[in-house]
């Protein structure tokens, strides 16, 4: 996708990350090209697990978070390992931003140059552009 010329560029390879409680998207920008990678997402858990039947919510979605971030984490890996990234940027709601970064191998956690307190991962990817140069 081509970014639209009223934006900036990104002159170096940036990794951009959206987030939220219940997936990750990965994108690649460029100059004024973005283009997606990758997509994680989580399950609930099954209704029979320990989880879901205790009838603790709040536990079955820190779960799913815990394994969203842990996974996570093995995919900023690769795909750092894989591209020439020269920037990171991580979108995150800001009430996760610490537990996320907790989840995060410290090398990760240290090449995050920012991070926008936003869930913006379910918007469309020309709101989290303008969102991105707004902010």
């Amino acid at each position: 996708m081509m970014l639209s010329e009223h934006y900036g560029t990104f002159p170096s390879k940036t990794l951009l990350v959206l987030t939220n409680n219940e997936l990750a998207k990965f994108f690649t920008l460029l100059d004024h090209e973005i283009e997606p990678l990758s997509v994680l997402e989580t399950a609930e858990p099954a209704p029979d697990t320990d989880v879901v039947s205790s009838g603790d919510l709040d536990h079955a979605k820190q779960v799913r978070r815990n394994e969203l971030y842990r996974l996570l984490n093995l995919e900023l890996k690769r795909i750092v390992a894989a591209e020439t990234i020269i920037d990171i940027i991580l979108c995150v709601p800001e009430a996760n931003k610490n537990e996320l970064f907790t989840a995060l191998t410290p090398n990760l956690a240290d090449s995050i140059k920012t991070i926008v307190p936003k869930n913006l991962a379910s918007m469309e990817l020309a709101q989290v552009v303008r969102i991105l140069f707004e902010t």
